[in-house]
């Protein structure tokens, strides 16, 4: 029965036309319903229920009357990178001038692309988040002995960890290279021991580096970096520049280091399939449901978001203040009780300097890391208040 009605309903769509703005539903197999969204330069599967709290328009598609398959967030269109009728091919958002590709969406559900017989289909197992770093090829700038080497930050074991030589007088580069490009999304780093300042490279070729996020008031020993728009990337480089006065310290030596790096990504990416094989795949993945979106205005998205630099002001501005309060706590005790106004002085006007400086805001609130963040603060405070007591 439930055959039936679907296939009903894909005969009734076929007669009415798409509708003019439509979210395209997949069929395939998963937890949650997926939609495919369109970030940066990437076309991929997410969860329905977070590309539209997004509020950009990601999930949103139109057919331009030339065919064009045009996402609503991007202002781009979908495209094959290189072979338009090649099996195989990744499908990427570009500037829609001058594209040629003209889509269908099939009364089976497929979407076809021209009249080469291929269809808009995924490759990867499953519809989630993955790690493209897990495995991959990884070198350091420094590394303190055998057993700390760099591939241990990538082995997905908990009890191992990379570590840099102690007191190292300049930047230490912890560099990931991909082996091919791959859509990323999120660097997630768990720190053994932290730095205050670094900075994240992203290379779509493994040799032309571009910054992407920097800060020099880091105060957490796991961080998470979104990465500009689903970035296409080959490589990753965590640049340190200067350790945690607190986390980054072992023996009164000075050092950093990472127990995990991961490079998160969508499982899966979206090709071009012949449609008669495609037809065949055991989990509908080269079906979708275009579902007619009656109305979109970017510009209710766009309200909400111009309030997150507020936001991450006032969080670089914590976060500067717990660093520089750390590096004051060794010199407390020798301090009389009247400079205690004056360190809270410091620290503020300190956390003011540093929140100015800080670049590659995430537009974005991960409540976790908040969360983090905050109990750092508290811990921090708590150890100065108990050295002025000494």
């Amino acid at each position: 029965m439930w055959r039936v009605c679907v296939a009903s309903a894909l005969v009734a769509r076929a007669a009415a036309g798409p509708p003019a703005s439509f979210m395209l539903i997949s069929g395939v197999t998963s937890p949650q319903e997926m939609c495919l969204v369109g970030s940066g330069a990437a076309a991929y599967l997410d969860a329905c229920s977070d590309s539209v709290a997004a509020m950009d328009g990601r999930e949103i598609w139109s057919l331009t009357p030339g065919g064009a398959l045009t996402n609503a967030g991007s202002g781009k269109c979908l495209g094959a990178t290189v072979d338009r009728a090649a099996a195989g091919e990744v499908l990427t958002l570009a500037a829609c001038d001058g594209l040629q590709d003209k889509w269908e969406l099939q009364g089976n559900g497929q979407v076809k692309l021209g009249a080469g017989g291929v269809c808009l289909s995924q490759t990867g197992l499953a519809p989630q988040v993955a790690d493209a770093a897990a495995g991959a090829s990884v070198v350091a700038s420094s590394t303190l002995d055998s057993g700390h080497g760099a591939v241990l930050a990538v082995d997905g074991v908990a009890s191992s960890f990379w570590a840099s030589k102690l007191d190292e007088p300049g930047p230490v580069i912890l560099a990931v290279d991909l082996g091919e490009p791959a859509h990323v999304s999120a660097l997630v780093v768990d720190f053994e021991y932290a730095p205050s300042t670094f900075s994240v490279q992203v290379s779509a070729d493994g040799s032309r580096w571009t910054d992407v996020f920097s800060t020099d008031s880091n105060a957490l020993q796991r961080v998470k970096v979104p990465l500009p728009g689903t970035a296409l990337a080959r490589g990753v480089k965590l640049v340190m520049t200067k350790p945690h006065p607190v986390h980054g310290s072992l023996g009164g030596r000075q050092l950093y280091g990472v127990r995990s790096l991961e490079v998160r990504g969508p499982a899966m990416q979206a090709v071009l399939e012949s449609c008669a094989v495609a037809a065949k795949s055991g989990d509908a993945r080269d079906k979708y449901f275009a579902v007619a979106v009656e109305s979109y205005d970017a510009g209710t998205g766009a309200a909400l978001r111009s309030e997150l630099p507020a936001l991450e002001s006032a969080d670089a501005a914590l976060s500067a203040a717990v660093v520089e309060l750390a590096e004051a706590l060794p010199l407390i005790p020798s301090c009389k009780s009247g400079r205690a106004a004056s360190l809270q002085s410091m620290s503020a006007s300190a956390g003011l300097r540093r929140a100015a400086a800080k670049t590659g805001s995430s537009s974005e609130l991960d409540a976790t890391q908040k969360e983090a963040l905050f109990q750092e603060a508290k811990l921090t405070v708590v150890a100065a208040r108990s050295a002025m007591q000494v």
